[in-house]
């Protein structure tokens, strides 16, 4: 009975000396969730920080796209317009020396802005200064290859 009383006591001792290594080995393990976890969180926050640093630099890339279009825009506009007025001193030159019934011939419209939008309500509207154009100047736009040519020129980007 001595020796079923120091067997069962061993047994008593082996099962508290592993259930004292199981506590011990779960608290390291729960240690080092929190710190996974922890780091995890710095992760996340450093991605969050380096997506918006992200959208604002795609922002910044945007609107410096728009400004160096609209630049662009502009130069062609100008480069347009010093062409139309070297083109309407010309054809004023030519009119001096016409009848006073065909000074109407040479009248021409200022160029449209150039189209780069897809929007239908603004793109109807340019249609209609372009149509109107080349109607009042079909002097100047005799043929239908002119016509389109000139509709391509003003037209750049997404609405091309």
């Amino acid at each position: 009975m001595l020796n079923e009383l120091q067997s069962q006591w061993d047994f008593t001792l082996q099962l508290n000396e592993h259930w004292l290594f199981i506590q011990d080995n779960h608290k390291k393990r729960t240690k080092q969730l929190k710190v996974a976890f922890d780091k995890n969180d710095e992760l996340e926050k450093k991605i969050n920080q380096l997506q918006d640093e992200w959208l604002n630099f795609r922002a910044k890339q945007r609107q410096a796209d728009r400004f160096m279009l609209h630049q662009d825009t502009q130069s062609a506009e100008q480069r347009v317009n010093q062409k139309e007025a070297n083109f309407q001193r010309e054809s004023s030159t030519l009119s001096d020396n016409e009848n006073e019934n065909d000074h109407h011939k040479f009248i021409k419209l200022l160029n449209s802005l150039i189209f780069i939008e897809t929007d239908d309500s603004i793109w109807k509207t340019w249609n209609i200064k372009i149509i109107d154009k080349l109607d009042v100047n079909a002097n100047h736009y005799s043929t239908e290859k002119i016509c389109i040519v000139y509709v391509i020129f003003r037209l750049e980007d997404d609405a091309d």
